[in-house]
């Protein structure tokens, strides 16, 4: 199975401390069918389950575009976000990320992909889905997308993807695209397809 970068892992926390998330070539909305969720905005910390466990900050932010004729930036669909982990034994990490957000079927979920290094000309990369909750006080819960989901709904014929079997499981890219997996989404149990354990932020400021 493919390593995955170690943000990665923290972002996926308990949910999947030693596996590996599915990908898609395809985000869940366009950036023309995208929503803004403003109550995303802001700075969190991320729950620690274990008193001597990295402490990770996060900042999410929707990039702005300048007005075409004066008046003040405009938000984008675009939802950046920055983690910065603080490892005790290896000191500051930080990776960036931007996601797309999508409300279907009653829920909301991002389509988000890592950003390589300024000036990487690598192969763009894929994207990764998770559902997120706003509660009351704006703490941030977020489940990741469940690779035995995704690989029963593409052996049943339901999305388009491959699946390929490694040593430690499962490997699963779906090919379908944007309008075909978001029918999916919005038609399947929120619980089945982002289940497990969340990732909690614990938000400090906007």
């Amino acid at each position: 199975m493919p390593s995955r970068p170690r943000t990665v892992l923290l972002l996926a926390a308990s949910l999947l401390l030693a596996g590996c998330l599915p990908e898609s070539k395809n985000p869940l909305s366009t950036p023309a069918t995208s929503t803004i969720d403003g109550r995303l905005e802001g700075v969190y910390v991320q729950r620690r389950e274990k008193r001597d466990d990295d402490f990770a900050a996060w900042h999410l932010h929707y990039r702005r575009a300048a007005p075409e004729t004066g008046g003040q930036p405009r938000p984008t669909p675009w939802l950046e976000v920055l983690d910065i982990s603080h490892a005790q034994d290896d000191g500051l990490k930080g990776a960036a990320y931007r996601a797309l957000t999508t409300h279907l079927g009653g829920h909301d979920y991002m389509s988000f992909v890592e950003l390589g290094p300024v000036g990487s000309k690598g192969p763009p990369s894929l994207y990764r889905f998770a559902r997120y909750e706003v509660g009351m006080s704006g703490d941030l819960r977020v489940w990741m997308a469940s690779m035995t989901a995704l690989a029963d709904a593409i052996r049943a014929g339901k999305i388009q993807g491959e699946v390929k079997h490694q040593k430690d499981g499962d490997d699963v890219l779906l090919t379908d695209s944007t309008e075909h997996l978001a029918k999916f989404v919005a038609g399947s149990d929120p619980v089945v397809l982002f289940g497990g354990k969340p990732l909690i932020l614990y938000r400090l400021a906007r």
